[in-house]
């Protein structure tokens, strides 16, 4: 419910039933007239169903102006929920006005990305509607209309006030430490004064007439209450004097004449209600419900920018995040089901979003707790997709020769875990295909296991390969390893960490990492033609082995370092 408070004289005022489209009249019973046409109570109803027969029709406006920052996305996210749980449409409106910065470029780059993030709307560019056209260059005439009928019915006037003058109205307002609103110079001139600047052809604007005393109040379904003194506005500006119209007064045409029921937009927005619901009331629009979302903040609880890295859908699309991971992500900042549940698929939003549950306090943006997101939904998927996603990812950055096969399809189930961004996957089958173990050796990490008497199970292992039983086993696959390392272990009278640790060292190079038994067979595999390009930088079982024989375990055994220089040796 939204209400305005006036008594205050307004100049020709009267009323225009035959603005509006049939589906948009509507008669105020508490309009009021006085003998002096001054307005007593001017009631506004914003209540569900005072739209086209009470359907929800909600719509995202984007300016394409640049890239689809993520808190536009959340807008359009949370549009999208609404429509979709509410059995309602989705509308997409280009507000594409500001003719110096917009480009049908950053239109295209903002479809692209509310396509990739799975926000399919109802009406809108490439898809036909009853209330198109749907980018604002287009509805011009439908502006100019409209600002006539307002001139007609005094609600606005012809200002022709020159820049230097407003600037000195601004002026003199601060010095007496007033609001810097128009003085109204021209909202009382005679029909005589007006023709004789139309004569001279001097420039004008059209300025809407706004009530001197009264407040306006809405109740927005976030926000609760919001209350504004209309005292502190003046007479705004609808329309420029180069005759294209000003936003405030586009958008509010747009979404009467598009019959949205709810406008659910930045709370940056919420000033322009005002301005908006006074052209409301003007031209006998219902007035939609108004749901105004909290700003997205940095860590650092200021206005999420630039400077804090990415911040644009499609950044975070380059980078290799899923589109599920990020609604997900953008859908839990400022919302939730009231349970502990993190996780949820676009479907699932849809059946569990309410606005009622939206927080107006503002969000956090946590990238690591983006990228942990993204690891779910990464993980969650079937298991051919994650294959095909990951394996064409590891021959496209130069690392496998081949997208598909047995290798791809082991060495995504082992290193998954690991994989939080599709990008991620480079580093780890990388760190698979290493072996740093001179790096390794040197480390004060590795202290306990070199004590343990690592150059014995060395040499044993050396004799093992030399004999062929390792190749053998390998061969085999990983039944036949792991028999193996249980009968080796016997020998050396070796068993749980005494055993695999040693192993995963002198094998991987490493102290840490996946199921070592998967691991030492994977890259065993890697060894065979035409699995990993040369260049990747992957030292085969034999190199491995080569470097083994290398190690002076005397001078290591005393505390000597170990050569470095040894570890860029690769396997050609």
């Amino acid at each position: 419910m939204a209400s305005l408070v006036f008594n205050t004289p307004w100049l020709r005022v009267r009323s225009l039933p035959e603005l509006a489209p049939a589906f948009l009249r509507r008669r105020h019973s508490s309009l009021l007239y006085s003998s002096r046409r001054s307005f007593a109570v001017v009631a506004c109803s914003s209540s569900p169903g005072s739209n086209n027969g009470g359907s929800v029709r909600v719509r995202f406006a984007p300016s394409p102006t640049g890239n689809l920052h993520v808190g536009g996305a959340r807008t359009a996210l949370f549009n999208y929920l609404f429509a979709r749980s509410k059995g309602g449409k989705f509308v997409l409106r280009i507000e594409d006005t500001d003719l110096e910065r917009s480009t049908r470029e950053s239109e295209a780059a903002v479809l692209q990305d509310l396509s990739w993030l799975g926000l399919d709307w109802d009406e809108g560019p490439g898809v036909a509607g009853d209330f198109g056209p749907y980018r604002q260059s287009e509805r011009n005439a439908l502006y100019k209309q409209y600002a006539e009928k307002l001139l007609e019915s005094g609600h606005v006037y012809r200002c022709f006030c020159s820049s230097e003058e407003l600037v000195k109205m601004k002026e003199t307002a601060k010095l007496k430490q007033l609001p810097p609103v128009y003085t109204g110079k021209w909202a009382t001139a005679t029909d005589g004064e007006i023709e004789q600047e139309l004569e001279k052809g001097t420039p004008f604007t059209y300025r809407f007439r706004v009530p001197k005393q009264g407040s306006l109040k809405i109740n927005d379904l976030i926000r609760g209450e919001v209350c504004w003194n209309l005292d502190t506005l003046g007479d705004f500006v609808v329309m420029r004097s180069n005759g294209q119209p000003v936003y405030n007064f586009c958008v509010t045409v747009d979404d009467a004449t598009m019959a949205i029921s709810h406008v659910i937009r930045a709370e940056e927005h919420l000033p322009n209600t005002l301005r908006q619901a006074l052209i409301y009331k003007a031209l006998e629009f219902p007035m939609p419900q108004f749901a105004h979302v909290s700003l997205i903040l940095a860590p650092d609880r200021s206005k999420l920018s630039k400077r804090h890295g990415a911040t644009s859908v499609g950044q975070y699309r380059e980078m290799g995040y899923l589109p599920q991971g990020m609604v997900n992500y953008l859908a839990l900042l400022g919302w939730g089901d009231g349970t502990e549940n993190e996780f949820f698929t676009l479907e699932d939003l849809v059946e569990k979003f309410s606005i009622e549950r939206v927080n107006k306090s503002g969000a956090i943006f946590d990238s690591t707790k983006l990228r942990w997101m993204n690891g779910q939904h990464l993980r969650a998927l079937p298991n051919e997709k994650l294959t095909k996603l990951v394996g064409e990812r590891w021959k496209s950055a130069g690392i496998l020769s081949e997208s598909e096969g047995s290798f791809v399809d082991e060495a995504v189930e082992l290193l998954k875990d690991g994989i939080e961004l599709v990008t991620d996957s480079d580093k780890v089958l990388l760190n698979l295909l290493s072996y740093p173990l001179h790096a390794t050796l040197a480390s004060p990490e590795a202290k306990p296991a070199v004590e343990d008497k690592l150059h014995e199970v060395a040499a044993s292992l050396i004799a093992a390969y030399d004999s062929g039983e390792i190749p053998s086993a390998l061969a085999e696959g990983q039944g036949a390893w792991q028999k193996w390392v249980k009968a080796f272990g016997k020998s050396l009278k070796r068993k749980g960490k005494a055993l695999f640790m040693p192993l995963r060292v002198l094998l991987t190079g490493k102290l840490h990492g996946p199921e070592m038994a998967t691991s030492i067979v994977l890259i065993h595999k890697a060894g065979s033609p035409g699995i990993v390009v040369p260049q990747a930088g992957f030292v085969s079982m034999e190199e491995r082995f080569k470097i083994l024989r290398e190690i002076d375990w005397e001078a290591l055994n005393k505390g000597g370092s170990v050569p470095i220089e040894s570890t860029a040796t690769v396997s050609t």
